[in-house]
């Protein structure tokens, strides 16, 4: 959806966080899918030179942009936001992809699920957004029912912490991103993300470096497609509506991860993920529908909770 078109949408009478549903169910679709791609080049290729030509590829379908609209496009006020943003994404997505790398796909996504946990508190503290204790709720149930999903085993592994540090540090990532949005176009935003992020992951990946080969360079320009658009969609989502609505539909990547896992790894659901399944849909659901409702009420008053 382009500018145009989610204007046109606005003028239809869909609310800013309609809209961001929209783009935040692209967004994790994409983003689901990038870490997919990555677990099939880490069975060949070096983790950080995985994550680093996530963001060189990414960076190259950005060149039409900049050579149609100049370099004046990235001239920007807040030039260390925008190194902390990719700074956090970047130490996320490496430790993502390792963890993905070490687990099952299924059971890695479900650890970075304290994601909108951390949104909420941090886009209160950060962001001043008011926390509805009913959003607040659904998301803990959402959360019990990715627990249901995946079934994670007991105990203390390394890769599992790794994963949780991958969910502390996008929740960063996000924050920061959702307070470039307030003053930033989404295509800077997503240009320095890339190119910080690159320059970053250029130092690991350059200590255990293989030059990629045949059907890998086509799984890397995958990567870069997927990863750059879902990182499109992820900030025009985040532009559009509020965190405490947009972050909890975070959850849909555990469904979209187990139907990868099951298609392209082998990884079968029991009854378990169905069940938890529903529960994470019907969480969702209700936090878009009770925000639909808050809209149509007369005033601010009546939607407290």
């Amino acid at each position: 959806m382009s500018e145009e078109s989610e204007n046109a949408a606005r003028r239809a009478g869909l609310s800013s966080n309609v809209l961001g549903v929209i783009w935040m169910m692209a967004a994790v679709s994409l983003l689901t899918g990038m870490f997919g791609i990555a677990k099939v080049l880490m069975q060949t290729m070096p983790i950080a030179e995985v994550g680093m030509f996530r963001f060189l590829t990414s960076l190259l379908f950005l060149i039409p942009w900049l050579a149609t609209n100049g370099l004046g496009v990235l001239k920007t006020e807040r030039p260390f936001a925008h190194f902390w943003r990719a700074f956090f994404g970047a130490t996320s997505l490496l430790a993502g992809i390792y963890a993905v790398h070490h687990m099952l796909l299924a059971d890695a996504t479900v650890l970075t699920f304290t994601i909108p946990l951390w949104s909420i508190i941090m886009a209160a503290v950060f962001l001043g957004e008011r926390i509805r204790f009913r959003r607040a709720l659904a998301t803990i149930i959402g959360f019990g029912g990715i627990l249901l999903v995946v079934q994670p085993q007991t105990g203390i592994e390394p890769a599992a912490l790794v994963a949780l540090l991958a969910a502390i540090l996008a929740t960063c990532a996000l924050t920061t991103m959702k307070k470039l949005t307030r003053t930033e176009p989404s295509n800077r935003i997503v240009f320095y993300f890339l190119f910080y992020g690159l320059v970053i992951l250029a130092i690991p990946a350059s200590l255990d470096f293989k030059v990629p080969e045949g059907i890998e360079w086509v799984w890397l320009f995958g990567l870069g497609f997927v990863g750059s658009t879902g990182q499109y969609c992820l900030t025009r989502a985040y532009a559009a509506g509020e965190m405490t609505i947009i972050a909890p539909l975070d959850y849909m990547r555990i469904i979209i991860a187990t139907g990868i896992g099951f298609v392209f790894f082998g990884e079968i659901p029991d009854i378990w993920a169905i069940f938890g399944g529903a529960i994470v849909i019907l969480s969702c659901g209700y936090i878009v529908r009770r925000e639909a409702m808050l809209k149509k009420s007369s005033g601010p008053e009546n939607g407290g909770n």
